[in-house]
């Protein structure tokens, strides 16, 4: 089995998704690094991004859920409403 992953897509809202990922990412690498994230990386597609990090356990992924800076980037994307998708996995 693979390690427990966090798959956070933004969609782009009143501003584009890539702004958020701009303003944030830095952020997010930092917490997810500090949470000893075993890898992670960035996508684009045509409505948005998506960033996916792998843990190495579900507590770790959980304790990075709760990190100030990840849930403050998470109330800051382009579209609140709709423009957020946070899906845990559990590996492969």
């Amino acid at each position: 089995m693979s390690d427990p992953w966090l798959l956070i897509e933004v969609l782009d809202g009143e501003a584009p998704a890539s702004d958020w990922r701009r303003a944030y990412s830095d952020a997010l690498l930092k917490a997810a690094i500090a949470d000893r994230a075993v890898r992670w990386s960035w996508r684009t597609h045509e409505r948005g991004i998506a960033f996916e990090i792998a843990f190495r356990t579900e507590a770790i992924r959980d304790e990075f859920c709760a990190q100030p800076s990840v849930k403050a980037a998470l109330e800051d994307v382009p579209d609140p409403r709709h423009g957020l998708t946070v899906t845990p996995g559990g590996g492969d």
